[in-house]
């Protein structure tokens, strides 16, 4: 180890370890980190460059007793082109370089002294394998030049830099998306407010202004012109539906001025409403106003109902914007659409509902009970709770033994049973109305199509009222579609016991219900996608390394406060940059995505958590298990791994895994760091004493002493 014993490298880790304990500042903890990887290395300076992708060039992340000029402000002046330098060249690569002596090299090193002739090593910095930058050290002229063996000891330092640097710019991003959620939902809000319409979309627009400095906003309803014979190009007329710092005579001469240009991005306007390029500037239409200036206007359509009837109208002098600032700002615009594209269209809806109210509500009764749900369905984001409370405000309208919705749940990729029953019901009763529904839906044309392997176990809530005897088979029932963007992705069904049929007036309320809903479900369901990709690797489908680091606090405070032991494995594929190296990244991935559904199946449901810790590791937080219990899940795990088999094409790949076990009850656990190291020092003895097989930290200790 080049005079580096076992309990230098542990040494060295455990300073590591305290610095993290430190300070919760990712920038502080990198510099302490650099610091002490230069004691570590014995290095005279080391440095940290990040790659800045609108410069194309590293810049200078932290230092310690870096030898780079400083500015007239004081500051470090780091920063070189990629490709320039031994730093360029490394990240240019992506192989490390070390460079026994910098004054013989043949490459220019930038923000070093001119007369140091001192031993120079730099690795590049990768994370899930992008590269983001280098890590520069560099000993002086009298001192012993850098050895290749070097590269070894900072195998575990890179990786651990390159994760907090890579966090650190993700906290960042969640940060400004969190000030980009205040402000659009500052500026949605106006539109959920109670009061008329017109004047919400008068003050939408002076909020809009204000945001993002623009100085003539319009919300026009497009309606095609009456065909004239002889004429082959459609026209539109336009309805101004609210207008700010624009008068009507500019507007029209705006309208006019664009209005073919206009005409063809509506008939486009799905693809520029496309998600995946929300972030792109939307085409820009000049305008010069009569007193010449020239304007830069967008004309945004605004999907309302399916269809683009709508446009958002933004003008303002040209800006010289830099491109990721101005890709914020058209993102900001693309998600306030969507917003008002859904605030009218669910005004277009409480218009029509109160135009159908003498068709709808026949009583007043029955329209209290209606405004109830619709204020119910906006109050909460959570599905479940969304159709609980329509199950409690609808049984009010339409007397029913059993009311079940079937419904695609795009997050969990099935359709989900869900019923209320008016009173207990037998199992015989559930296996009929399971039975019946999986029948009347399979003849739909779903999309997509109900298959008994998308079919979820029906959840029953609770009756509303209690009775000791099973409810009877039901006489009477109805059902319809549930349509979502204009596909069938779900049923509505209600069943009577009693002798009283289902009539027309029946099937309106009904249909009406669905529609108001419909809205708050689809909403819930955007909601649902967007929590559960902030948590989620997108590989494994696992749960991603932040939401590990929250369980496992939570955990780990639970497990203290009630005296209950809390047990953590963690994972290590066995070889696996051979899979890479050997077949290819994309059957490395295979391999992962193998792994992964192995530890989901193992996994207790809602009881343990299982995550992607990072390339190859996982992490299984188990909660109120001893280190005995914990032991024989891993062994169960690490069997079921080895005999199973990877399939690609005509091979059956073989993979093992490596296997540490620590437990609160076995280690002095002052916090969930604490344990995590002890799992860690677990699966070091298991790698190190033959790979494939489960080490428990109380074992390590032993076979240490």
């Amino acid at each position: 180890m080049n005079g580096h014993t076992l309990d230098t490298i542990l040494d060295f880790h455990a300073r590591l370890a305290e610095k993290a304990a430190e300070t919760k500042d990712l920038h502080k903890l990198v510099a302490s980190l650099i610091s002490e990887t230069v004691k570590y290395m014995n290095a005279a300076s080391g440095s940290i460059m990040v790659y800045d992708r609108q410069t194309d060039s590293l810049k200078l992340y932290v230092s310690s007793h870096h030898p780079a000029h400083k500015s007239q402000k004081g500051g470090l002046v780091a920063e070189i082109p990629v490709k320039e330098g031994i730093a360029g060249k490394v990240f240019e690569s992506g192989r490390p370089i070390v460079v026994e002596n910098a004054a013989q090299a043949d490459i220019k090193a930038k923000l070093r002294r001119a007369d140091d002739s001192g031993s120079f090593l730099s690795i590049p910095l990768k994370i899930n394998k992008k590269l983001i930058g280098v890590l520069n050290l560099n000993r002086s002229s009298d001192q012993a030049g850098f050895a290749a063996s070097g590269l070894t000891r900072l195998r575990s330092v890179d990786t651990m830099i390159a994760s907090l640097i890579e966090k650190e710019s993700l906290l960042e991003a969640l940060e400004e998306n969190r000030r980009e959620i205040t402000g659009l939902y500052e500026i949605s809000s106006i539109l959920s407010e109670a009061n008329d319409f017109t004047g919400r979309l008068q003050e939408f627009l002076k909020k809009l202004s204000g945001e993002l400095s623009l100085e003539r906003l319009a919300i026009l309803k497009i309606t095609k012109k009456p065909y004239h014979h002889g004429k082959t190009d459609e026209t539109h007329n336009f309805d101004i539906l609210a207008a700010h710092n624009l008068k009507p005579s500019l507007l029209q001469q705006m309208f006019r001025s664009v209005s073919s240009r206009m005409q063809m991005q509506l008939s486009q306007s799905h693809g520029l409403l496309s998600t995946e390029h929300e972030a792109l500037r939307p085409p820009t239409l000049s305008f010069e106003e009569s007193d010449g200036s020239i304007r830069e206007l967008f004309c945004i359509p605004l999907l309302v109902e399916g269809q683009p009837s709508h446009v958002l109208l933004v003008s303002r002098r040209y800006l010289d914007e830099d491109t990721r600032q101005a890709g914020k700002h058209y993102r900001f615009l693309h998600l306030v659409s969507q917003s008002l594209s859904m605030a009218i269209e669910r005004e277009n809806m409480l218009r029509q509902i109160s135009d159908d109210q003498d068709l709808l509500y026949k009583t007043n009764q029955r329209n209290l009970y209606f405004l109830e749900i619709s204020k119910d369905l906006t109050s909460t984001l959570d599905p479940y709770t969304i159709l609980q409370k329509a199950f409690n405000n609808f049984k009010k309208i339409i007397g029913y033994t059993t009311i079940a919705i079937l419904l695609f749940d795009d997050i969990e990729n099935s359709y989900r049973l869900i019923v209320q029953p008016d009173e207990p019901v037998s199992v015989g009763y559930q296996k009929k109305l399971t039975h019946q529904i999986f029948g009347l839906f399979s003849d739909f044309p779903s999309d997509p199509p109900l298959t008994q392997a998308n079919f979820s176990k029906p959840i029953f809530f609770k009756p509303q009222t209690h009775i000791s005897r099973p409810a009877a088979d039901y006489k009477h029932t109805m059902h319809l579609p549930i349509i979502i963007g204009d596909k069938v992705r779900g049923l509505i069904h209600l069943a009577r016991r009693h002798n009283e049929p289902f009539n027309n007036r029946d099937l309106d309320s009904t249909s009406e219900f669905t529609g108001i809903f419909i809205t708050s479900i689809k909403n819930a369901l955007i909601h649902k996608r967007t929590e559960k990709l902030a948590f989620t690797d997108p590989l494994t489908e696992l749960f991603n390394h932040r939401y590990f680091q929250e369980t496992l606090s939570h955990e780990f405070t639970r497990a203290k406060r009630y005296a209950k032991p809390l047990s953590l494995m963690l994972i290590d594929i066995d070889f696996f940059k051979k899979f890479n190296d050997t077949y290819g990244h994309l059957v490395g991935d295979k391999v992962l995505r193998h792994v992964a559904a192995i530890f989901k199946k193992s996994v207790r449901e809602q009881i343990d958590t299982v995550a992607r810790y990072g390339g190859e590791e996982f992490a299984v937080i188990l909660p109120e298990t001893s280190i005995e219990g914990a032991s024989r899940f891993a062994e169960r795990i690490r069997s079921s791994v080895e005999e199973s088999r990877v399939l690609d094409e005509s091979r059956k790949l073989a993979v093992t895994l490596s296997i540490g076990v620590a437990c609160t009850s076995i280690t002095n656990c002052e916090k969930p760091s604490d344990l995590i190291e002890a799992s860690d020092l677990a699966l070091y003895k298991a790698k190190d004493t033959g790979r494939n097989r489960v080490m428990t930290f109380k074992e390590s200790i032993i076979k240490d002493a």
